[in-house]
């Protein structure tokens, strides 16, 4: 099961066409962290953006954060922050893909120096 990162779901709700397709596309239904919805309610500008937010994350199903996933997202930042400024709330999605296993689908390749071999599903 593919872990959709934020940026993909913005491109989704921006109704590029890349974006929809790629997540159509996939064999199994995608899933996203809890973090990714965190940040796309904290982006809603008005009430008709919240509730297509809260409609389109309907669609995936959503990984929390365990103890787990939280300590290893700091041993992320403590590795990656200083020397690629890898911020919390990577740091916890990365995490995320990791403990669950799933590939991860981001567009900010450098957002993610832990997955080496990562690729963009689509082009920005």
């Amino acid at each position: 099961m593919v872990l959709l990162d934020t940026c993909i779901l913005i491109d989704i709700l921006r109704g590029r066409a890349q974006a929809v397709e790629f997540v159509v596309g996939l064999a199994q239904k995608p899933a996203i962290s809890a973090v990714t919805a965190t940040e796309l309610v904290a982006g809603c500008r008005n009430v008709r953006e919240r509730r297509q937010v809260d409609q389109l994350i309907e669609h995936y199903a959503m990984h929390d954060i365990d103890k787990e996933i939280a300590c290893l997202a700091g041993d992320f930042i403590s590795q990656y922050g200083p020397s690629h400024g890898t911020d919390p709330i990577d740091a916890l999605i990365a995490a995320t893909a990791k403990v669950r296993a799933a590939p991860l689908a981001t567009l900010n390749l450098k957002h993610f120096p832990m997955f080496r071999d990562l690729k963009r599903p689509y082009e920005a």
